[in-house]
């Protein structure tokens, strides 16, 4: 199989000849060129002339990542929402399905096998994280292929050069359905929040509707239920340029050499731009949203989905000198009773600031600010819900929306891992959060009314 960099090098190069069909009379695209990155679909307002549909996906050209959260029976990893397809829907609504007979495949892992090797990351990512409740799951690929992936027009398979590899359009399906899904870690984002799968405890529609939103991905979504339990996401995307990655027929050698079969969050993030939903709405009640856990503390456990990589070059300082770059915010208790030095880590910050125990730890950047001679590096910390600051009038450590201050802070000259304010590394709360319970936390101890003394510890990612 060929490099990565190879596939990708070869979309932009490809001639252009327009043929019709005489079966059906529609205009084929052969060895088509496009630009690159390309025309994004579903314009607004539309276009004057009609796209070409090898360059620019048309006329299904606003697409849904629809993901499962699959309880009874329970689905994949506990950590992680798992994959139901790639849709393409029309821009002014509605979708067309099964859009090529001749293109119908049942025996998805053969094909996927012989063009990436039957042991391939991508077959094994597919084994965790796209499942069927019948436990059929190359029934369920084959489903979306036939169903939604042959309604792509980028990928028809007029639209690539003469030498690709046999099934390229399949292929080239299936990793982008999957590359999608990995920059959407939907489990993450909704823990970050505070929501975690509970048997006790309900949502409200608008918190988890929020809680996508003021995500990175930074978007409505469409939210699905069943029975008044959370089931199902739906994000929507417009596409830039085409989902072709694959041309060449790769030589014996690169074929020895497996690729990294997944595109890297950087080229997801060039070519899915975020939209609205399209008309669909969700169907979940306004209030007691159950969203339940999948196995029990006794089931099986499995890892969360594996970060995607980027093709940026990032600055190694930024994961190994604190407060600078991202990070976690955890929370140390400290005991006066305990040996000198050593504190008891108790859960992390959330996005909003708060305090929380039994979810995951929000990521923070902290970025530099005045440089003051003499003391501490000076930075800001924000995180993908807003600006944090030290609320003036309550003392409340908080990264609210509301808030017009972004507040300053600096490391402890002592241990540069450990949050300062106004010089001091102390912070405190009244309490402690109960489970799926949020504490605030605050920089003084309202004259010694609060007890409760912690530390706060960057943790770079």
């Amino acid at each position: 199989m060929p490099s990565l960099s190879y596939l990708l090098a070869q979309v932009p190069i490809l001639g252009s000849v327009l043929q019709s069909t005489p079966d059906t009379g529609k205009s084929i695209h052969i060895n088509q060129h496009c630009p690159n990155p390309g025309g994004i679909s579903c314009p607004f307002p539309p276009p004057k002339t009609t796209p070409d549909a090898c360059c620019v996906n048309y006329p299904s050209g606003h697409f849904l990542q629809t993901q499962f959260w699959d309880t009874s029976p329970p689905l994949g990893p506990n950590t992680s929402f798992s994959i139901h397809g790639l849709w393409p829907d029309r821009c002014e609504g509605g979708f067309d399905q099964f859009c090529d007979s001749a293109r119908s495949e049942h025996g998805i892992r053969s094909i996927l096998a012989s063009i990436a090797g039957k042991d391939s990351e991508l077959l094994e990512f597919m084994d965790l994280y796209w499942l069927s409740a019948d436990g059929n799951n190359e029934h369920l690929w084959a489903h979306e292929w036939n169903k939604h992936g042959t309604c792509i027009s980028t990928i028809e398979p007029s639209c690539y050069g003469k030498d690709t590899i046999p099934h390229a359009d399949l292929y080239d399906y299936f990793v982008q359905t999957t590359s999608l899904f990995r920059t959407l870690d939907t489990f993450s984002i909704l823990s970050e929040a505070g929501i975690l799968p509970s048997s006790e405890r309900t949502y409200d529609l608008a918190e988890l509707e929020e809680a996508i939103e003021s995500s990175s991905h930074g978007f409505p979504v469409t939210l699905r239920c069943r029975s008044g339990e959370l089931n199902e996401i739906w994000y929507h995307f417009s596409v830039r340029g085409s989902l072709r990655i694959s041309n060449k027929v790769p030589s014996s050698a690169e074929s020895s050499s497996p690729a990294f079969p997944f595109l890297s969050a950087d080229t997801i993030r060039e070519h899915f731009v975020p939209a609205n939903p399209d008309g669909a709405k969700s169907n979940c009640p306004a209030h007691n949203i159950k969203y339940l856990p999948k196995h029990s503390s006794k089931g099986p456990q499995h890892p969360p989905i594996k970060p995607t990589p980027t093709t940026t070059s990032s600055d190694p300082s930024a994961t190994s000198t604190p407060f600078k770059g991202k990070g976690h915010l955890e929370i140390h208790l400290v005991d006066d009773s305990a040996t000198p030095g050593v504190s008891e880590r108790k859960g992390c910050l959330i996005r909003n600031g708060q305090w929380y125990t039994s979810g995951s730890c929000a990521t923070y950047l902290a970025q530099p600010d005045v440089i003051d001679p003499g003391h501490q590096p000076l930075f800001s910390l924000s995180s993908s819900f807003s600006p944090c600051s030290i609320n003036p009038s309550t003392d409340v450590f908080e990264c609210t929306k509301a808030s017009v201050i972004q507040g300053i802070f600096s490391s402890d000259l002592g241990d540069s891992t450990l949050l300062s304010y106004r010089n001091s590394s102390k912070f405190f709360a009244n309490a402690l959060p109960a489970r799926f319970g949020k504490a605030d936390i605050f920089a003084n101890n309202d004259g010694g009314n609060r007890e409760i003394e912690l530390e706060i510890r960057w943790v770079p990612v």
